[in-house]
């Protein structure tokens, strides 16, 4: 296994235009960084969040009620390719496991 985890672990399922969805997307560049790139990456980072909550807090006030169906559909969506991702993974593990 690699140092990144399962690939289901790495599939976020908030919603890109959620408070936690669009940090949980931006402080992905923070990874695998060491030194000076990283305390780079993470003012980017924190910078970059503070300005996509900004844009969020603006979105939801003019378009946020109209939209909730579509966002709790794609979370259903997000949420499957997650499972199916898991399940995946628990089959590649028992064909290694027999294999071996």
């Amino acid at each position: 296994m690699s140092h990144r985890g399962l690939a289901s672990e790495q599939v976020i399922v908030s919603a890109p235009m959620s408070f936690m969805g669009s940090a949980q997307r931006i402080w992905r560049i923070t990874r695998y960084r060491a030194g000076w790139a990283a305390a780079g990456m993470i003012t980017l980072a924190v910078l970059a969040v503070i300005v996509a909550w900004a844009v969020i807090l603006c979105w939801y006030f003019m378009w946020g009620i109209w939209l909730i169906p579509y966002r709790i559909i794609r979370r259903g969506q997000r949420k499957q390719r997650q499972a199916e991702l898991r399940h995946r993974e628990t089959l590649e593990r028992l064909d290694d496991h027999r294999s071996s």
